[in-house]
Parts: structure tokens; C-alpha cells; sequence
């Protein structure tokens, strides 16, 4: 079976820890001072404070152009690095302006930071596209607190645990695919919020098997395998709905499809290369992906009517939901937002008490 480093792209190598950027030679940093591209010392964003002047190269996660009601333009943006992300907004802004923007790319930018209703955003008074300088992606692409190989070998450890000669199959022959195991290693579980950073998708992956694992320990009479096979594949389609690269957006396939139909598309595909795969099984596995977000409003088309996939389910949005809750404690602590109280957070539809 291929391993991660063999799959992974090497911008990608780089920002997961697997082959750091050799140190610029002499000789590449006078041509860079030459072309006028020299790095400029770049201050992290959790490291900004209130009134401080800033100047560097962010990564540009999402960049819109609204208007002031004085008719006049502005930008609404966030930039980020690996430490954070950053809410910013360019005053008087022209056509001209908003195109060294682009959502995924880099920017250069002179600005101030500033506090706004308790949270830090940043004022950009220039702004310079960068993505044709000499860019280290390690530096904007946040990475799991766990090592990805580390995971990996964790993932191939409980494909092995499976007893259930179907389910197994399926699941190696999937895992084996190397594109889709790249991906499902290295991709974030969503673009923002949970486990939004690179390895994400495993990360969660693996936290809900265990809590998984644990349920059917307690309750023998759920099929463990059915079960794990749920959880293995849940998100599978994320592989396609999100893209890896700077700045976590969706793929056009993935905003026209949504992750749970593409996730059940794979899983069909696979199985249709399978002999004789059982065509209960298809149905059970099937199931759990079509309904694993519980209801029709949040885009299942179908509620879980299994143990299992009830389960699922369950298990699979807790581990989300608090994981995105102290992602978000984490973020407003950083931007200096020491209020009890968060600012609106979508994963629960209101505002999250910090104590």
C-alpha cells in the first residue's frame, strides 16, 4: 500500500512536516532583492495586537467587494497563516484594488490592526498580489496537532480490525485508490468550521471511530463493523467537495453536489468493482452516508433508521460540534476577544459561553 509521502504534493509534503523548505541560498536571495521580492519579515497573526502596523504576505481565504453606504466600495476579507485567521476591510477600494485579491492566493499588504467589538481586525491601506514570489506554504496552511504519518499508520492499524470480510474489502479497496487516500489523509474535514486545517478529515475520522468503538463495546448487539464502516466513510466525499489547497474552499463539484451525495456516489463505485458485494450491505453502508447529518434541513435526504446509523450520527456530530466550539474559544482567546461570550457561531446557532 503507497504511503503518505509518496502521495502527498510537495507543497503539501512541506507544510505537514515531511520535507521542510532548504534554507534560500545566497545567491537566490539576491535575485530575490534584485526583482524587488525579498520576504518581508512578516509578523504572525497570533501575534498581532491592537494599534500595531503590519507589512507581510498573508494568504487570502475569502475576498468580496461590498458597498459603504456613502456608495462609495470596500473589501471584506480574512487572511490567515498557520497561527489564525484575521478578518480585514479595505476602505475606497476600486476595481483595480480588488483584483490583487484572489480567494487562495497570496497577498502583500501594508495595514493596522484594530479592535472591533472585542475582536481584532486588520485595516489594509495597500494591498500588492504576491503569488509569483518565493512562498513557503507551510507558513499559511494549518496542519493537525497530530502527525499525519502517525494517523496514517493509526488508519491502516483499524482497517486490519475488521472481521467482516465484505466491509473490509470495500474499505481496502478504497483506501487504496491513491488519489482518494491522499486526499482523505491530508484534507481538512470541512473549509472552516471544525477541524478546518490539513489532516482535519483524519483527525475527526479517527477521534469519532474511537468514541465508536466504545459504543459498540457497551452495546454488543450493534454491528461493530457496520458501524466503523460508517464512520470510516461518513465523509468520505469531502475528498472531492473540498480543495486542499490554500485556503480550504469548495470545488465546483462540491458546491453543485455536496459531500454526502459525492460521498455516496465513491462508495457505489467502488462496490460495483467488488464480486458479489451483498446488496443488504450496499443498502446499510449507503444509508449511514445518506443520513448521517440526522435531518432533511441539514441535507441528509434521508433519516437514520438503523442503530448504526443513528449512532453514527450522533457520535460524528459531537466530535464536530466541540471540536468546532474550542476551535472557535481558541480563535477569539487569540485575536484578544476575552469576553465571556463568542461573537454568533454558526455550530450552534447562537453564541458559545467561554466561562
Amino acid at each position: 500500500m503507497a504511503r503518505l509521502g509518496d502521495l502527498f504534493p510537495n507543497d503539501l509534503q512541506q507544510a505537514a512536516g515531511y520535507k521542510p523548505t532548504p534554507p534560500q541560498s545566497v545567491p537566490a536571495r539576491a535575485k530575490a532583492a534584485a526583482s524587488g521580492r525579498l520576504p518581508v519579515e512578516r509578523t504572525c497573526v497570533k501575534d498581532f495586537a491592537a494599534g500595531q502596523e503590519v507589512e507581510g504576505i498573508y494568504l487570502v481565504v475569502e475576498a468580496v467587494v461590498r458597498a459603504a453606504k456613502n456608495g462609495s466600495k470596500y473589501i471584506q476579507a480574512t487572511f490567515c497563516d498557520r497561527t489564525g485567521t484575521i478578518p480585514v476591510r479595505q476602505w475606497d477600494a476600486t476595481d483595480g484594488v480588488f483584483a490583487e485579491y484572489r480567494t487562495g492566493g497570496y497577498v502583500r499588504i501594508r495595514g493596522r490592526v484594530e479592535l472591533y467589538k472585542n475582536a481584532m481586525q486588520m485595516i489594509v491601506f495597500a494591498a500588492q498580489n504576491a503569488d509569483g514570489e518565493s512562498i513557503n506554504p507551510a507558513d499559511f496552511l494549518p496542519v493537525s496537532v497530530r502527525p499525519l504519518d502517525e494517523m496514517e499508520r493509526e488508519l491502516d492499524a483499524l482497517l486490519e480490525t475488521f472481521t467482516d470480510a465484505d466491509y473490509k474489502k470495500l474499505l481496502t479497496m478504497i483506501f487504496s485508490d491513491t488519489d482518494v487516500r491522499s486526499k482523505f489523509i491530508t484534507g481538512p474535514a470541512a473549509a472552516s468550521v471544525h477541524h478546518a486545517w490539513c489532516g482535519g478529515l483524519l483527525e475527526h475520522v479517527l477521534s469519532a471511530c474511537k468514541t465508536a468503538q466504545s459504543i459498540a463495546d457497551q452495546r454488543p448487539f450493534l454491528n461493530r463493523d457496520l458501524l466503523m464502516t460508517g464512520v470510516l466513510l461518513h465523509d468520505i466525499g469531502k475528498v472531492e467537495e473540498l480543495d486542499p489547497g490554500p485556503g480550504f474552499s469548495y470545488t465546483d463539484t462540491g458546491r453543485l453536489c455536496g459531500h454526502i451525495v459525492l460521498g455516496a456516489l465513491l462508495v457505489e463505485r467502488n462496490i460495483l468493482k467488488l464480486d458479489s458485494f451483498p446488496k443488504k450491505k450496499r443498502d446499510l453502508v449507503i444509508h449511514m452516508i445518506l443520513s448521517h447529518h440526522g435531518s432533511l434541513e441539514y441535507g441528509s435526504p434521508v433519516l437514520p433508521y438503523t442503530m448504526e446509523a443513528v449512532a453514527l450520527h450522533h457520535l460524528e456530530c459531537m466530535d464536530a460540534k466541540v471540536q468546532g466550539i474550542q476551535t472557535i474559544i481558541e480563535r477569539e482567546k487569540a485575536a484578544g476577544n476575552e469576553s465571556a461570550w463568542s461573537d454568533f457561531a454558526r455550530v450552534v446557532d447562537g453564541r458559545i459561553y467561554k466561562g
